[in-house]
């Protein structure tokens, strides 16, 4: 019985490390809100378009917020780059609001949806 149980444990243990490692897609895309940063960086998207700053800011407040939420979840699964990337892009963009420009804005809003789409993937 003890030598069952001195293999059982190990091969156990692997097997949950295993799952907790690989499972980041499975807690990125199964949340009851896996669209949320998808809708902000849509709702910032026609803010911007619409030149709603002050809604943009807003919005991407939300969006910021959502996103730490996310980090933990996503910390195992998800290279610290894109991680990194994203809340890169979420300063600049803050930044890029600040100033008001529209080029810059759409373009560090499209590259935070780059970043995204390698981390579903």
């Amino acid at each position: 019985m003890r030598k069952w149980v001195s293999y059982l444990i190990p091969i156990v243990s692997l097997i949950l490390f295993i799952v907790v490692m690989q499972g980041g897609c499975y807690y990125l895309t199964s949340l009851f809100d896996r669209d949320i940063i998808p809708a902000y960086v849509e709702q910032v998207d026609m803010d911007l378009r619409a030149e709603r700053w002050d809604d943009a800011r807003e919005n991407l407040n939300r969006l910021d917020l959502a996103w730490k939420k996310t980090i933990p979840k996503i910390q195992y699964h998800a290279e610290m780059d894109a991680i990194d990337g994203i809340k890169m892009n979420i300063s600049r963009l803050n930044g890029s609001i600040d100033a008001q420009d529209l080029g810059l804005s759409l373009a560090e809003l499209n590259e935070l949806l780059e970043h995204w789409e390698n981390l579903t993937n």
